[in-house]
C-alpha cells in the first residue's frame, strides 16, 4: 500500500539486503493506494488469481481469509517469527477470524493514537498535563481553560478533530466508546452493542466540545489531513492522530516536514483521557499474508520472515513513521533514542482493536454512516441547540445502526 512517500523506492531500500543474499530470487512490487485496495484484492481473492505475498489492512484479513483464498500458516511457521507473544497483542488478534485458532497473516506495522499537545500553550494557559488527561471531567475543563488561548496576536482553538467528511471518523471515535464502556458487538459477535447507554454517552461526551465550541465549527467540514495541518500552523492546543504526525514534526521542511514550525519546539504526547473503562486507544494497522494460488510458497513465505523480522520493521518504521508490530523492533534504541517515540510506545500499550468478524468491512461502512450523521446533524443545529434534540439524534442513528448491522450479521454464514 502506498503508505510512505515514496513506495516503491522504499520497498526497493527494504528489499535490498534480502535480495544481495539471495540473488537468484526476483521480487515483483505493485504499489496499491488504500481506497482501492480493497476492491483489487477482493477481485483476486474471488478469481483466485494474484500475488504470491500481499499486504492486508488488519480489519481485512479476517474477510479475505473467509474467501479460502489465504494460505493457512502453521504453529512451526509462527514459531518461526516469534509466535504471538513476540508482537502487539492487538494486532495478534488480527491474525484470525475470531473464535477460530488458524492464523493466516502475520503483523506487518502498527498505527495507534494518541494526544498531541502544545507544551507552551497549556502553560500560558496555566493548565497542567498530567491533570488534563487524566479523566473526562478534567479535559473538559483543561480545553475550557485553553480554548482561545493567543498565540502570536491570533486565538487558537483548544481542540481539532474531523467531521462528516473524513474516512477515518469511527477511528476518532472507536476510543471514547470503548473507555465509555461501549463496544460495537457483542462479546460473541453475534450481534451489534452499538445501541447502548455506555455508547449514547461517549458520543454525547466526544459531540459536546464542538457543541460548546471548543472544537470550531469549521473543522467539522475537515478530514485527519486538514486537522493535523491545522495543527501544525497553531489552530489547534490538542489533536488526537497517528505516528505519522511524530515524523512529520521531526522531518525538516525542505524534506517535506514541519521540523521547523512552532508546534514542532512545542509539542508532547499524552494517552486519551481516562473514561469510566479505562484509557484504551484504537490500534491497527497492517498484516502480511500468502495467497493459496501462489506457485512459489516457499519463497513467499521466507521473504515474509524477513519482512517481518526487528531489522526489516526497524527500517519500514523509519521511512514511513509507523509503528513496528514486533515488540523487539518497536523497542529497538534506534527508535526509542526519540524522547516523543518513547513517549509514544507507552501510550499505545493499551491498544485495541475492532472485532475480527468477517463481515467488519460492511459492519464498518454502516457504524461510519451514522456516525457521519450524528456529526452532521450537530453541526446544523442552531446555536443553543437543545440537549435533549441531540441526543434524540444520536439516539435514531445508534438505533438505525444498530438493526443495519444485526441484518448483516444475521446473513452471514
Amino acid at each position: 500500500m502506498s503508505t510512505t512517500a515514496q513506495p516503491q523506492q522504499d520497498m526497493r531500500e527494504i528489499l535490498r539486503p534480502y535480495l544481495a543474499s539471495h540473488p537468484h530470487l526476483r521480487v515483483n512490487v505493485t504499489v496499491l493506494n488504500w481506497e482501492n485496495a480493497w476492491a483489487k484484492i477482493s477481485a483476486a481473492a474471488a478469481s483466485g488469481q494474484g500475488p504470491d505475498l500481499l499486504e492486508l489492512g488488519s480489519t481485512w484479513v479476517a474477510a479475505i481469509s473467509a474467501k479460502d483464498a489465504l494460505e493457512p500458516i502453521s504453529l512451526a511457521q509462527q514459531n518461526e517469527v516469534g509466535g504471538e507473544r513476540a508482537f502487539f497483542p492487538a494486532l495478534w488478534v488480527t491474525t484470525h477470524r475470531h473464535n477460530q485458532g488458524q492464523v493466516f497473516a502475520i503483523p506487518w506495522y502498527a498505527g495507534a493514537r494518541v494526544a498531541y499537545y502544545r507544551k507552551d500553550l497549556f502553560k500560558k494557559a496555566g493548565v497542567k498535563a498530567s491533570e488534563a488527561f487524566a479523566n473526562w471531567s478534567s479535559f473538559k475543563q483543561a480545553m475550557q481553560k485553553i480554548n482561545g488561548v493567543n498565540f502570536e496576536g491570533k486565538k487558537v482553538a483548544a481542540l481539532g478533530y474531523p467531521g462528516k467528511n473524513d474516512s477515518d471518523i469511527l477511528h476518532n471515535l472507536a476510543p471514547w466508546i470503548w473507555n465509555a464502556g461501549g463496544d460495537f458487538l457483542s462479546p460473541d459477535r453475534k450481534s451489534s452493542s452499538i445501541y447502548s447507554p455506555e455508547t449514547l454517552q461517549a458520543i454525547s461526551y466526544f459531540t459536546s466540545f464542538a457543541a460548546e465550541g471548543l472544537v470550531p465549527r469549521s473543522a467539522l467540514e475537515k478530514d485527519s489531513v486538514q486537522i493535523e495541518s491545522g495543527f501544525f500552523a497553531n489552530q489547534y492546543a490538542v489533536i488526537f492522530s497517528g505516528p505519522w504526525v511524530l515524523k512529520m514534526l521531526n522531518t525538516p521542511k525542505a524534506k517535506g516536514g514541519q521540523l521547523e514550525t512552532a508546534a514542532a519546539q512545542n509539542f508532547a504526547v499524552a494517552s486519551y483521557p481516562a473514561g469510566i473503562k479505562g484509557n484504551q486507544t484504537f490500534f491497527s494497522g497492517s498484516d502480511l499474508a500468502m495467497m493459496k494460488s501462489s506457485k512459489n510458497k516457499e519463497e513467499a513465505w521466507k521473504l515474509l520472515q524477513y519482512l517481518v523480522s526487528r531489522p526489516a520493521q526497524v527500517k519500514f518504521s523509519q521511512l514511513s513513521g509507523m509503528l513496528p508490530a514486533r515488540l523487539d523492533a518497536a523497542n529497538d534504541p534506534s527508535l526509542t533514542k526519540d524522547l516523543h517515540y518513547a513517549e509514544f510506545i507507552q501510550q499505545v500499550k493499551l491498544g485495541r482493536h475492532y472485532p475480527v468478524v468477517t463481515a467488519w468491512g460492511q459492519l464498518e461502512n454502516v457504524f461510519r454512516i451514522h456516525i457521519a450523521n450524528i456529526v452532521t446533524s450537530l453541526n446544523l443545529a442552531p446555536a443553543g441547540a437543545t440537549t435533549t434534540s441531540a441526543q434524540a439524534t444520536i439516539k435514531n442513528n445508534l438505533q438505525q445502526a444498530s438493526q443495519q448491522a444485526n441484518a448483516i450479521l444475521k446473513a452471514q454464514p
